[in-house]
C-alpha cells in the first residue's frame, strides 16, 4: 500500500473502526482501529456467555476500549461480516 493510501486510512482526530467477521460460530472479529499519525490498534473481539465483549489484547487508550466496546453492541445485537466506523475524540 502507498503512503498516499495508507495515509487515507488515518484521521487527523478520532480514529476510523473497523471489525471484519472472521468465525460466525462463535462470532469473532478482527478489529483495527487507525489513529492520527499514523497509529493503528489491532484486536479479536469476541463475547462472554454473559454477552460482554471480550478484546484481546485490551487496549490502553481508554477512548479506543470505550468505542470498540460501544460498537462491538451493535455487532452483538445486529451481527455483520464488516463494520467501519469514523469517530471523533
Amino acid at each position: 500500500m502507498s503512503g498516499e493510501s495508507s495515509a487515507l486510512l488515518h484521521p487527523e482526530t478520532g480514529a476510523r473502526f473497523v471489525f471484519d467477521r472472521v468465525s460466525e460460530q462463535p462470532p469473532r472479529y478482527r478489529v483495527a482501529v487507525y489513529l492520527p499519525e499514523f497509529r493503528t490498534f489491532a484486536c479479536t473481539l469476541e463475547w462472554d456467555d454473559r454477552g460482554a465483549a471480550r478484546l484481546d489484547p485490551e487496549p490502553s487508550d481508554a477512548w479506543v476500549a470505550g468505542e470498540v466496546t460501544k460498537l462491538a453492541r451493535v455487532l452483538h445485537r445486529d451481527p455483520k461480516l464488516r463494520l467501519t466506523r469514523w469517530r471523533g475524540e
